[in-house]
């Protein structure tokens, strides 16, 4: 029993059993110091209350409505205001999303350097005064290339740092979670980001509509919606490390270097290195995007609000296909989903040839119209397999670094994302894809569609159904006023013991009592093409902004 004393909880005293393994023994945990504050750290894991999924839920929306106000703007901008080509947008593209890649860094920080007691609300803060601050000095300074894609960066790593926190609070209540609900804050969550983004699009493109507006009049103005995140990220609850706890926990050098050691024996279990692979390779695949946007821009004619519209139908559809995937299709064989889902996409995007070969209007649909439908059709496919592995991407963490650990997987998605940025420029450049010349587009498109059925190879990397996360490694015994106080949590954590202390026959779990396997090869495969996919888009991007300026 730990018995202890905490001036917040009015002068009440806690008594838990802090378990590794077998009940009743007791260990010391190097990162959480004493054994009080193992138990602060328990009580920390605690089931979530109805206010605090709340103000999660509402940060997700806030930050739906707010992140793509300014899209629209940002694409006029990009082509009229700085003129630059399809392939230079691509490789500013690499440049302006690298902040991405630093999740990790941000993550693994707030774990271990709480700033005024608190890991996750400051740097929540941070990353909101350096969103605002960049977007008002991009709307103020006059348009150059440098300067712009060095503060769309800085708007990134803002924007980043908080999506980052919102991600951890989702990761960490993901832990009480039953099997039937696996998944639903996390659904519940993007749908609402995704549903706040149909009014923060429509508002981006209809605010052209009043009169005197100029893309850097939407930047300006889009900086001062952000702090809608305020109200909520106040009302947000967080355990405050108390500086007895602090003095109590080991140097920050130290706890770095603990922290590290257990994401890297974390990262070489099999479970975890090779969904993190397939995420990698499954990224790092080309795109269309950017010359399909020139396109609707330059060679369609598409007007602001036009642009609009297709973003909106784009959040409609994702949101339509993740409901889709947790509604009927979460407890389908994983392998067989992402095998027929990955052919349907790729087929489905050589629809984009209809519009290029303008055979819709042959057929009397008109290009918006059409437009329209393919954005729908695709979105649907995309949403279903981003949504999968969006709660892969939570379950495998393990407990104690979910944060870091959810945080380099995801940095790994995004570094897989800015390959997959850097290979699409130089694809547009070698087709010679320009403002004004589409000639080849359509060879890009089918290029990229057939690119992307290959993916299916690596489907083995996958698991064929996800697992219920582990249960955490708190275990509560005591007395009938002890159990008062502990409530329905009390018998979960009972209820998970028993059930690991069963053999597996009897519990009906399948492959959860299996020996585990791990590679240290597998995982440092992993970080090699994290860094070497990092350093070599960086590379090739920077040459060819240098070349632009």
């Amino acid at each position: 029993r730990v018995k202890t004393m905490d001036a917040e909880d009015n002068g009440e005293t806690t008594s838990l059993l802090i378990g590794q393994g077998d009940r009743g023994r007791h260990q010391k945990d190097p990162l959480l110091g004493s054994k009080a504050e193992a138990s602060d750290e328990s009580a920390r894991r605690m089931a979530p209350s109805a206010l605090q999924l709340w103000c999660i839920r509402m940060l997700w929306a806030v930050l739906g409505v707010t992140n793509p106000f300014a899209g629209v703007a940002m694409r006029f901008f990009m082509v009229e205001d700085l003129q630059a080509s399809p392939q230079l947008q691509a490789m500013m593209g690499v440049l302006i999303g690298f902040g991405w890649n630093l999740k990790m860094v941000v993550a693994f920080t707030s774990d271990v350097l709480p700033i005024g007691g608190y890991r996750r609300k400051p740097y929540l803060y941070f990353g909101l005064i350096l969103y605002m601050v960049s977007f008002l000095l991009l709307g103020a300074l006059p348009p150059q290339v440098g300067v712009a894609t060095a503060l769309m960066c800085f708007i990134t790593i803002g924007q980043m740092t908080m999506g980052v926190m919102c991600d951890t609070l989702i990761v960490e209540n993901m832990r009480h979670e039953s099997k039937e609900t696996q998944g639903k804050l996390q659904t519940e969550c993007w749908c609402l980001m995704t549903l706040g983004g149909i009014i923060g699009t429509l508002g981006g493109g209809f605010i052209f509509y009043a009169p005197g507006i100029t893309n850097a009049k939407v930047f300006m103005i889009n900086a001062m919606l952000k702090l809608l995140v305020v109200p909520f990220a106040m009302m947000l609850l967080e355990k405050r490390v108390t500086r007895a706890h602090a003095l109590d926990r080991p140097p920050v050098i130290e706890t770095m270097k603990l922290r590290s050691n257990e994401m890297w024996v974390a990262l070489q279990n099999n479970k975890v290195w090779q969904p993190t692979m397939f995420i990698f390779l499954f990224a790092m695949f080309p795109n269309p995007g950017t010359a399909m946007t020139n396109f609707f821009i330059n060679e369609l004619g598409f007007s602001e609000e036009e642009l609009s519209y297709i973003a909106v139908v784009a959040s409609v559809s994702g949101a339509l296909g993740m409901y889709a995937y947790y509604r009927f299709f979460k407890e389908i064989n994983w392998h067989w989903f992402f095998f027929w889902v990955i052919i349907t996409a790729s087929a489905l995007s050589l629809t984009q040839l209809l519009l290029v070969f303008h055979i819709n209007r042959k057929w009397g649909i008109p290009d918006l119209v059409f437009a329209l439908g393919d954005e729908t059709v695709v979105d649907v496919t995309n949403a279903l397999l981003a949504m999968p592995v969006l709660i892969l991407v939570a379950s495998i963490c393990p407990l104690g670094v979910e944060s870091s650990l959810y945080a380099l997987v995801t940095s790994v998605q995004a570094a897989g994302g800015t390959v997959g940025g850097t290979i699409s420029g130089l694809l547009i450049r070698s087709f010679g894809i320009t403002l004004h010349n589409y000639d080849n587009l359509w060879k890009l498109i089918v290029l990229c569609a057939g690119l992307k059925v290959l993916s299916v190879f690596f489907i083995p990397m996958l698991p064929s159904k996800l697992a219920r996360p582990a249960p955490a490694d708190v275990s509560v015994e005591g007395g009938d006023e002890e159990e008062k106080e502990g409530g329905a949590l009390v018998g979960e954590r009972d209820d998970a013991e028993q059930q690991q202390q069963q053999p597996a026959e009897a519990r009906g779990d399948e492959g959860e009592e299996e020996p585990l396997k791990k590679s240290k090869f597998g995982a440092a495969t992993v970080l090699f093409l994290l860094v070497v996919g990092i350093c070599w888009s960086l590379g090739q991007s920077s040459a060819a902004l240098a070349e632009a300026s």
